[in-house]
């Protein structure tokens, strides 16, 4: 089982709010995004460089003209974002295998949905009984085919540090330096273009 780190998730309440604060804070606009009819919810995406490879960052939020035909993922339905809050809610693990390494890390544990946006392809697997964030068992990406990064050029923005709780043994090929955190603390450090450095 190798599992690399596939994207960090950002949420907010209103995307289009929280999407021109990220963009003021990193000097470029998202390469993309889009809705999750399933989920009722709606996202932007920044091309991520980093040491070992490149990841994305997603910003979502609940997409109020649509209804949820399930609960939402990253904990949505009970959301509590001060304001324009922007936290970090959640991360995704790539692995080539999505069903077994679900069964490697839980037999119960994982539901596998199949997914699908425009040319995207994808098999995620979502906590069976609640979202806990941060966990030693995170949502899990297996996609088939395309990749929201396949035609998305550097945007000058690079993960430079993971704060992982060290209490949380992760078997993850991780792409820059992790900090282990004593009290639990899950959070990353982005540069944007001129240098900036921005903690979430």
């Amino acid at each position: 089982m190798r599992l690399t780190l596939d994207h960090l998730v950002l949420g907010t309440a209103d995307l289009s709010r929280g999407a021109a604060q990220l963009t003021k804070w990193f000097g470029v606009e998202p390469f993309g995004g889009g809705e999750h009819e399933l989920f009722a919810t709606h996202n932007k995406l920044w091309r991520i460089e980093a040491p070992h490879y490149p990841i994305y960052l997603e910003l979502i939020a609940i997409n109020p003209a649509a209804s949820p035909k399930r609960s939402r993922w990253f904990g949505l339905d009970v959301p509590s974002f001060a304001g324009d809050e922007i936290a970090a809610i959640g991360m995704v693990a790539r692995c080539e295998d999505i069903a077994q390494t679900a069964r490697e890390m839980g037999p119960d544990h994982y539901e596998i949905l199949d997914l699908a946006r425009g040319e995207l392809r994808w098999q995620f697997a979502v906590e069976r009984h609640g979202y806990v964030f941060p966990s030693s068992t995170p949502n899990l990406i297996e996609w088939q085919g395309a990749h929201p990064l396949d035609h998305a050029a550097p945007q000058g923005l690079e993960l430079q540090q993971v704060i992982w709780p060290s209490a949380m043994a992760l078997a993850l090929d991780w792409p820059c330096s992790v900090v282990p955190s004593d009290d639990g603390e899950f959070g990353f450090r982005l540069a944007n273009g001129i240098g900036q450095t921005i903690q979430f």
